[in-house]
C-alpha cells in the first residue's frame, strides 16, 4: 500500500455544514491506553464534538472497532450514530439498526483463540462478528499474536485477519468500515453531504477509500502508510483541526 501523503499535508478548512463526519474512536477521538477498557474521551474532544454534532445537523457519527455497546460506554451522554465491530453493528441516532448475531464467529474459532490468550498471556476479547487478541500490554507477543491469527484465518475462507495497534484480530469477511460509512451515508441527515472519514488504524483504510470514492477525503492520524489523502500527528492535532473548522 502506498505512502502517498506526508505530516505536511494537512486536512484543508472546510464548512463542516457540508460534510458528513465518520470518526473511528481508539487513537482518534481518544488517546490510547495500554488497558482498552481505561479509553476515555477528553473533555476538549467531548465539547467539540458537541459543537460539530450542531454546526452538521447531526451529520457525525462514530466507526470504530469496538463493540457498539463499549462505544456508547465511553460516549456517555453523546448520542450519535455508531457503527461497532468494523461495521458488523450499525445504530443510527433515531435508533434504528441494532446489534449483529452474536454467534456469526465460529465457537471452534473462539475456543482456540482464546485458548491462545492464555497460553501467551494475552488478552481476548469477544465482539460481534470477530474475536481480538490484545497484546499491548505483553508487546513481545506480537508476532506470535500474528502469525497464529493469520495461520486461523487461512484456514477458513469466510474469515479475514485485522492488524491494528498491539491487536490482531480473526472476524467475518465481508464487513468493514467502508461498507459502514456507505450505509450511513445513505440515511437521512447524511445524503448529499461530502464524507469525511478520519482513523488512526490499518482497519480505518477501508472508511478512507469509502470516503474518497463519495468525493470526500480521508485523514490519517500518526504515522504509516495509507490511502488518506491528508494527516494530522495525534489525537490533540486533530481537536485543533476541528477547532478550526468551527470558528
Amino acid at each position: 500500500m502506498p505512502d502517498t501523503v506526508h505530516q505536511s499535508d494537512i486536512p484543508p478548512q472546510i464548512d463542516p455544514a457540508a460534510h458528513g463526519f465518520f470518526l473511528d474512536l481508539d487513537g482518534t477521538l481518544a488517546p490510547i491506553v495500554d488497558n482498552p477498557q481505561d479509553v476515555s474521551l477528553p473533555d476538549r474532544t467531548r465539547h467539540l464534538l458537541t459543537r460539530l454534532v450542531a454546526a452538521t445537523d447531526g451529520a457525525v457519527a462514530v466507526v470504530s472497532g469496538r463493540a457498539l455497546a463499549d462505544v456508547d460506554r465511553i460516549l456517555g451522554t453523546l448520542q450519535l450514530p455508531i457503527s461497532g465491530s468494523h461495521g458488523m453493528e450499525l445504530r443510527l441516532a433515531n435508533g434504528a439498526g441494532g446489534s449483529a448475531d452474536q454467534s456469526g464467529m465460529p465457537n471452534p474459532v473462539i475456543d482456540r483463540v482464546e485458548e491462545f490468550a492464555v497460553l501467551h498471556g494475552v488478552t481476548s476479547e469477544r465482539k460481534p462478528g470477530a474475536i481480538a487478541l490484545h497484546y499491548r500490554k505483553t508487546p513481545d507477543q506480537a508476532d506470535a499474536c500474528r502469525a497464529f491469527v493469520d495461520t486461523l484465518t487461512s484456514e477458513d475462507e469466510t474469515l479475514r485477519a485485522l492488524h491494528g495497534k498491539m491487536v490482531s484480530e480473526v472476524a467475518l469477511k465481508g464487513i468493514d468500515k467502508g461498507g459502514a460509512l456507505e450505509k450511513i451515508s445513505a440515511t437521512d441527515g447524511f445524503v448529499g453531504r461530502t464524507p469525511i472519514m478520519v482513523g488512526d488504524d490499518v482497519t480505518d483504510e477501508d472508511g478512507f477509500r469509502a470516503a474518497q470514492a463519495q468525493g470526500g477525503f480521508g485523514i490519517k492520524i500518526g504515522t504509516g502508510e495509507t490511502h488518506a489523502v491528508h494527516r494530522l500527528d495525534d489525537v490533540e492535532a486533530f481537536a485543533d483541526w476541528l477547532e478550526l473548522i468551527l470558528r
